[in-house]
């Protein structure tokens, strides 16, 4: 029996909503005029040389923006949010990560959707099965947070939830996929090991519910699953020494 496609559904009632949860409600945040301005300095950071940025890639003769060099799959829908006009292309030096819910039940393709009509973005998004899709460069500005200082310098994942309101529910695999990916984020571009002061959810930076009062509850484990994926990445990456033979 095929799976239920809530994006209609979902999408219409966000569009109703008058609240700043979900992709795709950024309203809180006033962009300052340079922040849209290719040419703006302050801030910036090259990303040449950096582990774990994209670069570019040719696909069926185009040049199309890469997607991180995580060791799972990701969807790459980067060009297709760019278009939307819904990203400032600046880079800046990544401090934290942020957890969002969608506020619905969005497969990659609703969250696009949702935000080729509200001026909001993320860097992630995970959704009901842990599938992970990339929107925005993880060292530029998405609109996300609701706060300029916040959106400069946090990467936002959203995640799909599996209930609607009040409980706003988001599935075992849904935030434990998120926790991973955060953690591999603050390994290969932050260079820091996560922690309860540069691992938030949403409302640390605006006046909203979002991550969700479920997310809520749970913010520990999420925080351990996010430490235990960094110590294993790290751990990972260390070169160990092969121990010394003698010749027989």
């Amino acid at each position: 029996m095929p799976e239920e496609n809530f994006d209609a559904e979902d999408m219409k009632a966000a569009l109703k909503r008058e609240t700043a949860d979900g992709p795709g409600f950024d309203t809180a945040d006033v962009l300052p005029e340079s922040d849209f301005e290719s040419f703006a300095e302050e801030g910036v950071e090259k990303d040449e040389g950096c582990t774990g940025f994209e670069g570019d890639a040719v696909a069926d003769g185009r040049q199309v923006t890469a997607v991180i060099a995580y060791d799972k799959p990701v969807k790459n829908l980067i060009d297709q949010l760019s278009a939307t006009g819904h990203v400032t292309h600046i880079a800046y030096t990544k401090k934290s990560v942020t957890l969002h819910h969608n506020a619905g039940r969005f497969s990659h393709e609703g969250v696009l959707n949702l935000w080729k009509t509200r001026p909001a973005s993320a860097h992630f998004d995970v959704d009901s099965a842990g599938a992970v899709a990339q929107y925005v460069k993880v060292n530029e500005y998405a609109w996300a947070v609701g706060n300029q200082t916040g959106n400069q310098e946090t990467i936002s994942i959203e995640m799909a939830d599996a209930t609607l309101a009040p409980a706003w529910t988001v599935a075992d695999a849904t935030w434990k996929s998120a926790a991973r990916l955060a953690g591999w984020l603050f390994f290969k571009v932050i260079g820091e090991r996560p922690s309860k002061s540069n691992f938030f959810y949403h409302h640390h930076w605006s006046s909203t519910e979002c991550a969700g009062p479920y997310m809520d509850t749970i913010y520990d484990n999420v925080l351990k699953a996010a430490q235990d994926a960094y110590d294993s990445f790290k751990s990972a990456d260390t070169p160990t020494s092969s121990p010394r033979t003698t010749p027989a």
